[in-house]
Order: structure tokens, then sequence, then C-alpha cells
């Protein structure tokens, strides 16, 4: 391979800085290895209810299992209204029916004869004046309309709505819910609603509020965070005052999280004291058996670095409410189990440590990625040296502007580059080690040079690619990539450009029937020439199909499907390792680059083009492993290491068996010539 030393000694001095740059990532990710198990209070209420158990016992077997924390939410009008506390109707349902008598009676005659629209006006009734002072404020602060008719004891307030529109409408938290899990010693993840009239001094007082309890961590309900949109600075203030972490709610399909307006602006202004959440819903949940509940549970924590793991309770219909409960506490326990023997440590979250590169460390690893890009450039057009430094400066100058205009795009497109640069650059040494071969004039290869050759060149081609892998980590290590508030972006244009490279790469290195024709555009113009056969479409089929299993499986959108043997082959994976290899690269890819060398070895030189293609499938994906930014290094690591170890195995598996197929075919075919 053609090597510039300036352009060479600049890659191996921004490489120092990226894995310097890694080694403090995985350090700010090494002690972030507490979980949290919050069980919803509301949902295990009402288990517990239709089980005929109270709450304080059932609060009391969620702690036994492991469960560390509890959610609870403000209290909606309507648990109010079944609680017994208050009764709610529409004003017209007054109207027509007419019932209220006693002390209510002409405070409920004044409110009927006023000007209020009666399908457009809710009414409560608290039950007693306790219950009148407790519902006043809050209600007053968040509905619209609000007016208070309480007079000499008889308590009606009434505010503008419909009574049927108010499932989620909510009032305030029920501090005896706290008391209660304090008791008990759970800790508790507050998730409360926001409100257009939210005041500063009221999320202050709520705040404080909290500090009288073991509250950890504030999980948003509804569709914004508290104080937006005028007060997220107060909340993020709060949240450092307190120590209380955010959790942002993963969304279904594992990529970023639940839309909530102000949630990444309220991250940043509270320096990232985050910690991600998963939830699995009813939905989903109804999908599978408990033991997948479970594995789901396992690999947000093992796989994805969340530390909250909600709980709502997975019921069977054909299940008793007790057989449903006593399953869930049975797999709470098995997931506990699970995760402390993988060194996860059950209690308080800690959010990870606030890291961020900065734009001068960007600009010495996008040195890097530029002086990458060149080398490949100058390995397949042989480029002037002087153009070479040229090029350099351009890059280096375009690449300042950009993080200047847009640094959020810039960081990303620069880990793009070194996505698609690196991969690439690896199948070019490949394909210039298929010509060096090719054109030796050795002797035939023995069994075990060919092994040890095989070996030896994936091993360094993958060397090349995760120089790609630690620039991606690396300039992607900021703590909101972390949190996923941002992601990589360009992963089905990274899969796609490497192979696109590679292709025509071929056909400068190496050639189409190049002893024949002599020249790069004869070549192509013999190949288009090339008559269409039925064999030819039915290899155009197979790549096809091949291409559609390949990018399907890329992204977070896939539509590929996933074939039952591949599941349980990951599963088995998954339960023995500690991360399960990507299967392209053990059982395709890595197999097929050895493969690929061990017949160049032995001048086979058709082969080059489809299993080089497949090879480089697996320079690809392991530099892909390291853009899920919310995986842990270390995971990635593993993941890659076992990749290359067990395909390599199946690679020298398959030369051996390949060879002894040859050997005794020949051996055939030469006693039938005798």
């Amino acid at each position: 391979m053609k090597l510039n030393k300036p352009i060479l000694f600049i890659l191996i001095l921004s490489l120092s800085v990226s894995l310097f740059t890694i080694y403090q990532r995985a350090d700010a990710e090494r002690p972030y290895n507490k979980v949290e198990l919050v069980a919803d209070y509301g949902k295990y209420k009402k288990l517990g209810h239709d089980m005929g158990m109270d709450m304080e016992k059932v609060l009391k077997n969620l702690k036994d299992a492991g469960v560390t924390t509890v959610a609870i939410k403000e209290e909606s009008l309507e648990e109010i209204k079944k609680s017994g506390r208050i009764t709610i109707v529409n004003l017209w349902e007054l109207s027509e029916k007419n019932t209220i008598t006693g002390s209510l009676e002409p405070v409920i005659r004044e409110v009927m004869d006023s000007n209020l629209d009666p399908s457009g006006t809710v009414v409560v009734i608290p039950n007693n004046a306790e219950d009148y002072e407790w519902i006043k404020e809050p209600l007053k602060n968040r509905a619209a309309g609000f007016k208070d008719w309480s007079k000499d004891g008889a308590y009606v307030l009434t505010f503008s709505g419909r009574y049927e529109d108010l499932e989620d409408f909510t009032l305030g938290f029920d501090f005896s819910k706290f008391e209660q899990a304090k008791n008990l010693g759970l800790n508790i993840s507050v998730r409360p609603s926001n409100y257009m009239e939210m005041t500063p001094d009221y999320i202050r007082s709520l705040f404080e509020k909290f500090r009288e309890y073991p509250v950890t961590s504030v999980i948003f309900n509804g569709v914004q965070v508290l104080g937006y949109p005028y007060n997220l600075e107060v909340t993020a203030n709060m949240v450092k005052e307190t120590g209380i972490v955010i959790g942002p709610i993963e969304t279904w399909t594992q990529l970023m999280h639940i839309e909530q307006k102000g949630l990444n602006s309220l991250i940043e202004l509270a320096d990232y004291k985050a910690v991600r959440v998963f939830s699995l819903n009813e939905a989903e949940a109804n999908k599978v058996s408990f033991k997948e509940v479970m594995d789901r549970w396992f690999r947000a924590v093992d796989e994805r670095n969340l530390r909250l793991v909600y709980l709502n309770p997975k019921e069977e219909k054909f299940m008793s409410p007790a057989e449903n409960f006593e399953t869930n506490l049975f797999y709470i326990k098995q997931f506990v189990e699970v995760i402390q023997n993988r060194g996860f440590v059950i209690g308080r979250v800690v959010p990870m440590k606030d890291f961020n590169i900065g734009r001068t460390r960007m600009l010495v690893l996008l040195a890097g990625v530029i002086a990458g890009a060149l080398l490949l450039l100058d390995n397949m057009f042989r480029i002037r040296k002087s153009y070479l430094y040229g090029l350099f400066a351009v890059g280096m100058v375009l690449g300042q502007a950009m993080l200047h205009v847009m640094p959020s795009l810039a960081d990303k497109a620069f880990a793009l580059g070194a996505a698609i640069v690196f991969p690439s650059l690896a199948m070019i040494y490949i394909l210039q080690l298929c010509r060096r071969i090719i054109e030796e004039q050795t002797g035939e290869a023995g069994l075990a040079r060919i092994v040890k050759a095989s070996v030896a060149e994936l091993l360094k081609a993958s060397g090349i690619s995760l120089i790609g892998a630690a620039f991606v980590a690396s300039m992607l290590s900021s703590t909101a990539y972390l949190l996923e508030l941002d992601v990589f972006r360009g992963v089905k244009i990274a899969h796609i450009i490497p192979l696109a490279v590679f292709v025509i790469a071929y056909f400068i290195i190496i050639g189409y029937r190049r002893d024949e024709f002599g020249s790069i555009w004869k070549e192509i113009k013999a190949l288009l020439d090339v008559p269409i056969t039925v064999k030819y479409v039915l290899l155009i089929g197979i790549i096809a199909v091949g291409g559609y299993l390949y990018l399907g499986r890329t992204g977070h959108t896939a539509g590929a499907p996933i074939f039952g043997l591949e599941v349980k082959i990951r599963t088995l994976l998954e339960q023995a390792l500690v991360a399960r290899p990507r299967t392209k690269e053990f059982l395709v890819a890595h197999p097929a680059m050895i493969l690929m060398i061990a017949g160049v070895l032995k001048k086979y030189k058709s082969i080059i083009l489809p299993l080089g293609l497949a090879g480089a499938i697996g320079q690809i994906s392991m530099v892909n492993s390291f853009s899920h930014l919310r995986t842990p290094l270390y995971m990635s690591a593993y993941r890659t290491a076992y990749g290359l170890a067990i395909g390599i195995v199946l690679g020298i598996i398959g030369i051996i068996f390949l060879w002894m197929v040859v050997h005794i075919y020949n051996a055939r075919r030469r006693t039938k010539d005798v």
C-alpha cells in the first residue's frame, strides 16, 4: 500500500488523540453501573386491588423482589373521583337530573341559573373542607374558566370543559403515597405534568417538597416537561440543587427518546443530569412472554446503557390477578440476579459524568479522517504529493468553517466520513494484496501457510477498519450522544459507499480480464457487452435478496425479517458471551474474507469480487458497532473481538473442508485417468 509519510504522520498523531479520547470516554462510562428498578405505583395498585391485596403489602412484595423505587404520578380528577373525595359531573347533567338536595341545593341552583354554558362546564363537588382545600388551588391554577361558588360549608367549583375529556387532567401529588414509600424504604420517581400557567414559585416549592422524601428521579408525564416553555431554567436549577436526575424515556424503536417538548433543552440546562429510562408499554408486553419481557429489560441495561428500568405489570388474561402478580415478582427477582451476575449494582442511579471534546480536539480528529481519505484516493488514483497537501489544507479549512457554522451537523459528518473511509481503505489493502499474490511466480502454497496468511491478512484489514471505529467513537463521545439526545447519522450510507468503493477499486486494481484487454475502459465495455443469460438473472436475484437483508438490518427502521433459527442463535450467544457478536460478521463476512485470501493464494482470481464484497460487509459492520453510541465501549469491543474470533474459526474450518474436498476430487480424477 502506498503511504505518503507526512499524511501518514498526521493520521498517526490524530489517532493517538482519538485513543486518548476513547480512554476518557471509557473512564466516564466505567462507574455508570447502578440500576434502579422503578415500579409504577398506580398500575400495581390496580393489580393489588384486583387480587384483594392492600398497597402496603404490594409494595413490600415488590421491594423484596428487588424493586428499589416507585413511580408516582400526579392525581387525576378521575382518580380523585374514584377515591370518593369528590363528585364530578357536567353542568348539563345537573340541569337534567336536578337531584342535589340539602346544603348544596342553593349553591347548585345559583350555578345552574348563571350564564355558564351547560354543555361546556364541569362541576366539581368536594366532600368536605379538607378535600376542598386540597383541590381548590391546583384546580384554580390549571383549569380554564375556574370559579369557586362555595359558601356556608357547601363546596362547589366549576371550570370550562367537558368531563369526558378530563381523563388525564391532573391536580398535583398525593404526598401520602410519598410517605408510604418512604416508610417502606423505597425511593421515589416523580412524574409531574406540565400546564401553561406554571409559575417559577410553584416549581421551586414542588422541588422543595421533594427534598422531604427519597426522590431520585423525575420522569415527566405527558407531552411537555415541567416548566415548558418559559420556566425551563427554573426546573433545571432545581434539578441541579436537589440532585434529582431527569429520566428521558427510550422510544419503542430503541432510537432516541419519546418526544416531550423542552426535554433536550432541559437536560442541557441541567448539565446533563439525566439517566435513560426503559419502559415496555402494555401493547408490546402483550406480544411476548414473561421471559422475553425480562430479556428486554436485560438487553436495555446491558447493551444500551439504560439505568432506570420502568416496571409496568404484565398481565395474562388466562391467569388470575394473584398469579400475574406472583409471576411478575418471579421475573423481577430473576432479572435482579442476572444483572448482578453481570456486574451491575441495584441502587440509586448516578448520572454519567459530563464530557465534551471541544472544537480544537475535533479539528485534530478531523485531520486524521482527511489523512485517511487522502491515502484512500492516492492508492486508487495515484495523486501528486502537492495535490495531496493542497487537498488536506482545503479539507481542514472547510471542516473548520463547518464546525463554526453548523457544529451539530459537522461532528456527525466527520464521523460518517471516518465510517466510510477506513473500511474502504482496508479493502483497498486487500485488493492490492490479492494483485501481488496473483502476480507472484511462487510455488503452490501449503495448507499451513494458507491458513496463517489468510488469518493474518484479515486481522491487518480489520486493524485498518478499526481506526475508523476509533474516530467515530471519539468524535461522537460527548454526553449528549451517550445519552442519545443526538445520534450518529447516515448508517445506510456508511453501509453502501464502502461497497461501491470496493467495486470501483476492484476494476482499477484487479480488473476484468485485464490480461486480455489491458485497459480499464476496454474491460468495462467488454463487461457491459456480456450477454445476459438465465444464470446471470438468478445471480442478480440472489444479490438483490442479499442486499435487501443487508440494508434492511441496518438502522432502527429495519423491515428485513430475523429468522427463527437466527433468533435462537442470538439468544444463545447473549447468554454465553459478554456481548453478542454480529451474525453477518462471524457467519458470513469474516469467513468469506479468509476463504477469498486462501483462494487467491491458490490462484483462484474469479472469487475476489464476490467474496470480497461479502468480506467488506464485515469491515463496515465492525465500524458500525462503534456508532451505536449508547452502547458501552467495552461491549462494542467484545462484540468485535468475538465476531473476529468466531469468524476466524469458521473460516479455518472452511479452508480445511475445501482443501479436503479438492484433494479427494483430484485423487479420484487421477485414479480415473489411470
